[in-house]
């Protein structure tokens, strides 16, 4: 459940004692911020980010280890980001060292629809082992003897260097989406509806519409064009007609793509516009 209010000092104290467990959101209302979390969901992949945790730290970047259920997280804290440059940095990190195939929070390049994706708070107790899981050292003792002294230690972390992330963000080319073709074949000779909205959305499935801009799979599934997306996140429903990014892109119809599609580009995502172009380009 999101909670839109400011976080009182009870509620946290609550987390900490064991009597709720809160997440949080890594991204502001600007889609900015300060963490970059690497997340390994198994013993195996816990392992090789611990191996990429040293590399990080030998190069002098700090880094925070933090243990859970079946695997663990890795901290990095920089100066406030856009979320964009922010993953790009952690997607060098990751395909650099071969663990491209882990997560990586946040996972949004801005928000559009809602705020984002949620990460466990730290220190607080997991709700199904009742366990409380640590900040730890390279050894795997904890970070500090107590969890009032871990606090401490975060609550001003060493950040990674600026001109770290500034020399590799440089050595980064930006992505950029593919210019739309706007060639479509086979119109029908009826098309039905009632308003133009109705009869884009009967001119053709999202399937076909979408699937001239996305490169899908037999299952519908492909790399979200609305962000950094590197596990196939994208997909089109064909029995519901609708297309949908699991990451937070958005989702819904042929009208709602093109707007999110307009937007990507830096033209006008109003209604009445996105129906304009959509209507030229398919009635």
């Amino acid at each position: 459940m999101t909670v839109k209010r400011p976080l009182h000092p009870n509620v946290l104290r609550g987390h900490l004692q064991g009597h709720i467990t809160l997440g949080t959101y890594l991204l502001d209302e600007q889609s900015i911020s300060t963490k970059l979390v690497l997340d390994a969901d198994t013993a195996e992949d816990w392992s090789r980010l611990l191996e990429l945790a040293d590399k990080l730290e030998s190069k002098r970047i700090p880094v925070y280890r933090e243990v859970s259920r079946r695997g663990g997280h890795i901290w990095l804290y920089t100066s406030p980001l856009p979320a964009h440059e922010l993953r790009r940095f952690g997607h060098y990190l990751l395909k650099r060292n071969k663990l491209a195939d882990l997560e990586l929070y946040p996972k949004q390049d801005q928000l559009v629809t809602g705020p984002g994706s949620l990460v466990r708070l730290p220190f607080g107790i997991h709700r199904l082992t009742g366990v409380r899981y640590h900040f730890v050292q390279p050894d795997g003792r904890p970070l500090a003897p107590t969890i009032r002294e871990q606090i401490a230690l975060l609550a001003t972390p060493d950040r990674v260097p600026d001109f770290i992330i500034e020399d590799i963000l440089k050595r980064i080319p930006e992505t950029e989406l593919p210019a739309p073709t706007r060639s479509f074949k086979g119109k029908p000779h009826v098309i039905v509806g009632n308003t133009p909205s109705e009869r884009i959305k009967n001119r053709m499935s999202v399937l076909e519409f979408v699937g001239q801009y996305v490169e899908l799979d037999a299952a519908g599934r492909g790399q979200c064009p609305f962000h950094d997306d590197q596990v196939k996140s994208f997909q089109v429903s064909t029995q519901n007609n609708f297309w949908n990014c699991y990451a937070g892109c958005g989702g819904g119809s042929i009208i709602d793509f093109w707007s999110r599609w307009r937007k990507q580009r830096g033209e006008s995502d109003t209604f009445t516009d996105t129906i304009t172009e959509l209507a030229k380009m398919l009635l």
